[in-house]
């Protein structure tokens, strides 16, 4: 997360995927309406975050990253999402946790979420 929301990088990469005719199509009824293309995909989602920013967090409503990137791929059809959140990045600059002991919870739970073996 950067400043609440997605970094520009990757708000490029999504600018160039939400295409009309390849991702998305406009209905033929001329009411501007349109569909996803992409329907029965899955989207798993792996993003980082400094701090937490989850249910009961007292900055919980500053999170934009996850409500966009859910917007988007329902925009193009997808909507079965599993999200992997890695929050409270910022105490390995500080610390306060070590990186194995930070990234063994991450990885156990990418692994559960997508059926993917992890390189340690």
């Amino acid at each position: 997360m950067y400043n609440f929301s997605v970094p520009a990088g990757f708000k490029a990469y999504i600018d160039q995927i939400v295409v009309p005719g390849r991702t998305y199509a406009y209905t033929a009824d001329g009411s501007g309406s349109r569909i996803g293309l992409l329907k029965g995909k899955k989207a798993t989602v792996i993003m980082s975050r400094g701090w937490s920013y989850g249910d009961g967090s007292p900055i919980s409503g500053c999170d934009l990253q996850e409500p966009w990137i859910r917007l988007i791929l329902g925009f193009v059809g997808v909507t079965d999402i599993e999200f992997v959140v890695a929050e409270g990045a910022a105490h390995l600059d500080r610390g306060k946790v070590g990186r194995d002991e930070y990234l063994q919870s991450i990885r156990e739970r990418v692994r559960l979420k997508t059926g993917l073996g992890m390189a340690t």
